[in-house]
């Protein structure tokens, strides 16, 4: 056969810490983030943490405190672009369906790995006849398909290589993978809070935020922080961004006053986030009883069609800012919370 197949597994025998660039490696299409919720799933737990996961994917990672006085989780999502295979054809093609905020001609001259139900990797490339979209793995019928292992129902993502440097990472994915990363490095840090902290990662929200409902009724946060990775209007380093509003969300004005503070005072600018875009954040705040929610974006350097440049130099203010706001989190402030103030 001309297209080799492999595992998609990625076996790690030893502790070690989460890798951005693997995390920006591992297909994760909406509805099928397998990879990435069991590396999260290992991490997690070297790291000591107690797992909690909802059943449509979300994974997170919990510091448990008896009988805490509050619960605060910080998310981001996990998912990406990518398709289904709907038809295979008898010459070989697969028609497809895309999944997410993507049409076909925005695969077209691409490689996609397919992930058949076992996860073993098959790798194709897109064309066009007769204005319709196909993917072609090198079978010449139905039957060398099948032998592949690919049937209708499997998944696929664009096959795109991770370019990093000291303190550059150019890669697809760094939309949705950096904001897990940063609260993984965030929870290194945090030795000893009096309140349990949970952070993790949600399955199914480019699809129109599904996990972001069913993390929340698991995790039954009291305050919520969403870390968005996205362009900014005014990039500029050494800076905390805040999104103060997107279409979906009002942030807690007391809690953006809150973090607007406390970066401040470490010297960060802080600097007004305003996006169309909604994040996870537009059903985490209206879920429950209402969840004091946050988002708190980590800018980009540059954002093409399907990649993403990310200067690493920029988790850190985010990180540095939110390690004192947890360390001086309250019972007191997070009652206040309730409640808005005037900016």
């Amino acid at each position: 056969m001309i297209n080799k197949i492999q595992i998609g597994f990625i076996v790690r025998k030893e502790a070690s810490e989460v890798e951005l660039s693997t995390l920006c490696s591992l297909p994760g299409v909406s509805g099928d983030e397998y990879e990435v919720h069991q590396y999260l799933s290992r991490e997690y737990q070297q790291l000591n943490l107690d797992l909690k996961k909802d059943k449509l994917g979300s994974i997170f990672g919990e510091r448990q405190v008896e009988n805490s006085p509050f619960k605060v989780m910080i998310s981001s999502n996990i998912d990406e672009c990518g398709g289904m295979i709907d038809d295979i054809h008898e010459s070989g093609l697969l028609s497809f369906v895309t999944i997410g905020d993507v049409l076909p001609k925005d695969f077209l001259h691409q490689r996609v790995c397919l992930l058949t139900r076992h996860h073993q990797r098959v790798y194709g490339y897109v064309l066009q006849k007769q204005e319709k979209f196909w993917i072609h793995i090198g079978a010449k019928s139905q039957q060398e398909v099948e032998e592949f292992g690919v049937q209708v129902g499997d998944t696929f993502v664009l096959e795109i290589p991770v370019i990093e440097t000291e303190q550059m990472i150019l890669s697809k994915n760094i939309s949705n993978r950096a904001g897990v990363y940063a609260a993984y490095q965030l929870m290194e840090t945090m030795s000893s809070l009096p309140y349990t902290l949970s952070i993790g990662g949600i399955a199914q929200s480019i699809v129109g935020y599904r996990g972001a409902i069913t993390a929340t009724n698991t995790i039954l946060p009291d305050v919520s922080i969403v870390l968005d990775v996205a362009p900014v209007r005014d990039y500029a380093e050494q800076t905390v961004y805040i999104r103060y509003f997107d279409k979906t969300l009002l942030p807690n004005v007391s809690l953006v006053k809150e973090i607007k503070t406390v970066a401040q005072s470490l010297g960060y600018e802080v600097k007004a986030n305003v996006q169309e875009k909604g994040t996870d954040g537009s059903f985490i705040h209206k879920s429950l009883a209402g969840t004091p929610t946050v988002v708190v974006v980590i800018p980009l350097k540059e954002e093409g069609e399907f990649i993403q440049l990310l200067n690493k130099e920029d988790l850190k203010p985010v990180i540095h800012t939110l390690q004192v706001f947890l360390e001086n989190l309250t019972l007191q402030k997070v009652q206040q919370l309730a409640f808005q103030e005037s900016w």
